[in-house]
């Protein structure tokens, strides 16, 4: 509830402070005075727009669970916004006071025509709110279901596209059939063979150098030989030489026999396989940026992807059939609340409908209407509120109802219903006189029993049933006009009634004594 409203440089109003109470509050005053302005105040704090002058600042102190001290003031002609002395944001406040205060002004949109709040009503004047959380769990783990089937959807949609390419990718690999200890190995290999053909090629070179060419080594010491042996007759000392020619030659044999042996062969074929495999092996190492073990872990990865996309499509059945489920049980679950209240919606018509009569609106009445919607949290009912002043088609309460008729509709809903909150009411008596404001004022009293009601009023007797009631007054200081607001005391309170009633008179001010003790009574 509001406890206290605190208005410095708001329009006509310089410096005011209003100290509520929880029951019925009443400002009154002449016309002219502003008795609406404390309604525009609270319309300021909540964030409504218009040309408000530098320094003019609302707070507004709630009680709730616990104290909170809203203000809006402009400054700079900028909108600023404080929670317990603390910025803040306008969502944040406006958040705040939609969940504490219902205003209701002659040219304001009731919130009773916003259809959530119709809803809100039936469902609470029903006793529907457990069967409505159990609709909402089951919605937020229906939806919830829904996400995790369109996340793994896309998820499985993605391996599905890639699938070619994974399995190409793992085949490139497999189809070396070879593990990194392996690829090592002929790495080694290699560079052997590698050493073996150059000792093959120096000592191919030196055999031919010594003994298979024409003007070999071996061929030169033979001719050689010839030579010498052509002329061993004349010199008897040319038999050593000769020998160790013949020596020379035969120790050339010897090694060319050697180095011409099977030492060094390898095979070509083994050769070109090795270079295959190497040449394929680096070829993937290239095109991954990874070395081959790295690439054989990657090769591990893509085997489990695919092995994932097998469990993806099994687990994606099983996440339709639990949505499918949810989607059931959902639906049943909404069926039934939407049955229960179309049967508190009859019984709410027919309660109106008698409460209506008692504020001087006797053929009115109201009609809920029924539209099947797609299951959300709130079920599959859009619930809209008709009404017919005079007996006539039922149409939608913007369309029909005027401002006096909207308060007292709601007034109704209230009695039904009570909720907790502020419920202000800008001239509520606006077409009631006589024997029907006097109901309207002791309903009032029954309303306030319940939570905290601030009404602006013309009339004597909701100025009589008031618990705590306000004097709006207007002066001037100079040529301006200022707006004072005063709490009455109840002597005060007994003269206000009487000026109401047409003139203070002392038969009015006792008539007004009488007035105050029937409503109380």
């Amino acid at each position: 509830m509001i406890r206290r409203l605190y208005i410095e440089d708001f329009l006509l109003i310089k410096d005011v402070g209003l100290e509520f109470c929880k029951g019925l509050n009443v400002i009154s005053g002449e016309t002219g005075t502003g008795k609406s302005m404390s309604i525009s105040a609270l319309s300021f704090v909540a964030g409504k727009q218009g040309n408000y002058p530098d320094n003019t600042a609302v707070e507004v102190e709630l009680e709730a669970e616990e104290e909170l001290v809203l203000r809006r003031e402009i400054k700079g002609g900028r909108s600023r916004y404080f929670l317990n002395g603390r910025g803040t944001t306008r969502s944040t406040v406006q958040e705040i006071l939609s969940d504490r205060l219902i205003l209701q002004g002659q040219n304001d949109t009731l919130k009773l025509l916003r259809e959530e709040f119709q809803r809100n009503i039936l469902d609470t004047y029903g006793g529907l709110e457990e069967r409505l959380h159990v609709v909402g769990e089951l919605y937020d783990k229906y939806m919830e279901k829904k996400r995790e089937l369109k996340r793994k959807s896309e998820e499985l949609e993605a391996l599905r596209s890639q699938r070619d390419y994974l399995e190409f990718q793992i085949k490139e690999v497999e189809e070396l059939s070879l593990t990194a200890q392996e690829i090592e190995e002929l790495k080694r290999r290699a560079e052997v063979y590698k050493h073996r053909e150059k000792l093959a090629r120096a000592t191919s070179k030196a055999t031919t150098l010594l003994y298979d060419m024409d003007n070999s080594a071996s061929a030169l010491i033979s001719e050689a030989l010839r030579e010498l042996l052509k002329v061993r007759e004349l010199d008897s000392s040319l038999d050593l030489q000769i020998n160790k020619l013949s020596s020379i030659k035969e120790l050339l044999e010897e090694l060319s026999y050697y180095m011409n042996g099977d030492s060094y062969n390898i095979s070509q074929a083994e050769i070109d396989d090795i270079n295959e495999k190497l040449y394929r092996v680096q070829r993937l190492e290239d095109k991954y940026k990874k070395d081959y073990a790295q690439i054989l872990e990657y090769v591990n990865d893509l085997r489990g992807k695919l092995h994932n996309l097998e469990k993806y499509e099994e687990e994606l059945e099983n996440i339709k059939a639990e949505l499918s489920s949810l989607e059931a049980r959902l639906y049943e679950s909404c069926k039934r609340l939407s049955e229960e209240r179309k049967s508190s919606a009859k019984k709410l018509e027919e309660d109106i409908k008698d409460i209506l009569k008692e504020l001087n609106l006797e053929r009115a009445s109201l009609k809920v209407e029924f539209e099947e919607t797609k299951p959300n949290r709130f079920g599959i009912d859009r619930i809209r509120f008709l009404f017919s002043s005079y007996g006539s088609q039922h149409k939608p309460l913007e369309e029909v109802a005027s401002g006096g008729e909207l308060s007292r509709l709601f007034l109704a809903l209230s009695l039904l219903q009570p909720v907790q909150g502020t419920y202000l009411f800008d001239e509520i008596d606006i077409g009631i006189s006589g024997e029907a404001s006097l109901k309207l004022a002791k309903l009032l009293k029954r309303v306030a029993k319940n939570m905290q009601v601030i009404v602006i009023t013309h009339s004597s007797s909701i100025c009589a049933a008031g618990d705590k009631n306000f004097l709006t007054q207007k002066e001037f200081i100079g040529n301006i006009p200022l707006v004072r607001v005063k709490e009455l005391s109840s002597e005060e309170k007994v003269r206000e009634v009487a000026r109401l009633m047409g003139a203070e008179t002392e038969t009015t001010i006792e008539g007004a004594r009488e007035l105050i003790s029937f409503i109380e009574s």
